[in-house]
């Protein structure tokens, strides 16, 4: 399982808003039809927080950051973006 951290901080509140909107109502959904297996979207602050992606493979994880690769770059424009990418090592529920 390939997993990845994306950390997001706009300028302002209402940007990110707005991004977590987009990606509630159309990077997820599309994402998800594409090979992602799950995400969660969290808020540190007002204009802060991080989504955490899941992907059966490094491959499924590539294909879909190629998909949304423009969009992200877009998005960069009013907030900064650090993805961090790896492989779950193990993971425990309750």
């Amino acid at each position: 399982m390939n997993s990845r951290i994306a950390e997001f901080q706009s300028t302002y509140k209402v940007n990110c808003d707005m991004l977590t909107a987009f990606f509630q109502n159309v990077m997820i959904p599309r994402n998800i039809k594409n090979g992602q297996l799950s995400c969660e979207v969290y808020r540190v602050s007002d204009t802060t927080g991080f989504v955490i992606s899941s992907f059966k493979n490094k491959n499924d994880a590539t294909k879909v950051m190629k998909i949304m690769a423009d969009e992200l770059n877009e998005v960069k424009g009013n907030t900064k973006i650090k993805l961090i990418e790896g492989e779950r090592v193990f993971r425990i529920d309750q």
